[in-house]
């Protein structure tokens, strides 16, 4: 269960790595998620519904289902340096894409699917790996949040980038072209960085890697790559690491429906409610995930962390619920749009359950790509069904629905956090009495 076989490496060359994979993560997610921060703009530019609009987001989201399982395999059997690279290649290939017939949609989609395949496929199982790899079993929260911060750095200097080409281009279409251009820029110079810094799996961790896997097949004979990924199907485990991502990620993605809500309900120009995005998503991101990452070390439990950030996140949607109303101050009402996306990005660190759960370190990659099938089917439906509801209802009621939604998701989350820590301390016990862990089954 535990990877005592990591990469030890230097504190600078370690943070060195974790910052360059954090500029490779938020690269390959800007062009997919231009709505995020340009949902206006980036509506008008393709001339469609925000419901089509948001489709786009599904489509992409069905990478999740169909995608990250076989990526996540790919990163447990083979050198995951040159995969995670191939999703940054990837990346500059279907934006240079896109930008080449961007008012069609059917072209849109097929666009959208190839960012799946770079981003979903290649880049976030891969990125998981690694870095579970390079830090040791006991610093799993520490090592998560500090993902998330480097990744928010990231996200803010890429993102402020992207805005200042979309000023200089002049707003409008020319602005959104702008946007993807300098994305395209960026990807080649993360590119060079990424090739450099990013430490090789060594020979002994391939072979380790295949050979646990191996071992864990009672039918060696039948040992394939679809009975792998099915094996991890089976395990209640997967499910209930699914979950605590589902929950996190679908309340991010409830809070990215306030950059609308800014400029429709409380009347902010689309540029000032472009930055607050900018800051709302990064900047807690770099906030908010070394906190939480530091809370669940010093807890030692991811799963602790997480129903401190559900507890919080009942109370603030509570509040949007009841509280809010057009009576309501304006900036006590960012205030707490801020204080949620910060306790969302506290809990951004839901990949050390994989510890907690007692999976092994062999299936992290595919069991996070299965996993991915749930926690991340809000990309499928929720923007949808958020913005059918725009499109449809009174901006009032339409977000009542979206905050009553969201308020279940998080309940539920809590439970799910509370069953892994009743697991990890049966595990705990097992191991106490020499025995293995639940997920084994010995």
């Amino acid at each position: 269960m535990e990877n005592t076989n990591y990469i030890k490496m230097s504190k600078l060359r370690l943070t060195i790595a974790m910052l360059a994979l954090g500029a490779g993560w938020a690269i390959v997610y800007l062009v997919p998620y231009l709505q995020y921060t340009w949902y206006e703009p980036f509506r008008e530019f393709l001339d469609i519904s925000g419901t089509k609009m948001s489709f786009l987001l599904s489509i992409y989201g069905l990478g999740n289902v169909f995608l990250a399982p076989i990526g996540g395999w790919f990163a447990d059997r083979f050198n995951y340096k040159t995969i995670y690279l191939i999703s940054i290649v990837l990346n500059v290939v279907f934006a240079v894409g896109f930008l080449l017939n961007p008012h069609s949609y059917v072209w849109c989609i097929a666009m959208w699917i190839g960012f799946a395949v770079a981003s979903l496929m290649f880049n976030f199982p891969t990125q998981i790996k690694i870095i579970r790899m390079m830090w040791p079993e006991n610093e799993q929260g520490r090592a998560y949040g500090f993902n998330e911060t480097c990744i928010g750095i990231f996200n803010v200097i890429e993102s402020s980038l992207m805005m200042v080409a979309f000023q200089y281009a002049g707003e409008g279409d020319m602005g959104i072209k702008a946007t993807v251009i300098a994305n395209i820029a960026m990807s080649v110079v993360i590119f060079v960085a990424l090739y450099f810094v990013i430490p090789n799996p060594t020979k002994e961790m391939l072979e380790a890697s295949r050979a646990e896997a191996a071992a864990s097949k009672k039918d060696k004979e039948n040992h394939n790559a679809v009975k792998e990924v099915l094996s991890v199907f089976a395990h209640k485990e997967t499910w209930m690491f699914a979950f605590c991502i589902f929950a996190v990620y679908s309340f991010m993605t409830t809070l990215t429906y306030f950059t609308p809500y800014f400029s429709d309900v409380l009347g902010i120009p689309v540029v000032i409610a472009g930055w607050a995005a900018i800051f709302r998503q990064y900047g807690c991101q770099m906030l908010g995930a070394p906190v939480g990452g530091e809370i669940a070390t010093r807890l030692k439990s991811q799963s602790k962390n997480l129903i401190i950030v559900y507890v919080l996140a009942i109370i603030g949607l509570l509040y949007m619920l009841f509280g809010a109303n057009e009576n309501s101050s304006v900036p006590f009402v960012i205030f707490v749009v801020i204080g949620l996306s910060f306790v969302c990005y506290g809990g951004r660190g839901y990949y050390a359950v994989i510890e907690e759960c007692g999976i092994p370190a062999s299936v992290t990659a595919t069991t996070t790509g299965v996993a991915a099938i749930l926690g991340f089917s809000p990309d499928i439906f929720q923007f949808t069904l958020f913005s059918h509801w725009l499109d449809t209802l009174p901006a009032i009621d339409a977000y009542t629905k979206m905050f009553t939604f969201q308020l279940v998701v998080v309940i539920l989350g809590l439970l799910d956090a509370i069953l892994i820590i009743r697991l990890h301390k049966r595990n705990q016990a097992r191991l106490a009495e020499g025995k293995d862990v639940e997920y084994n089954g010995k």
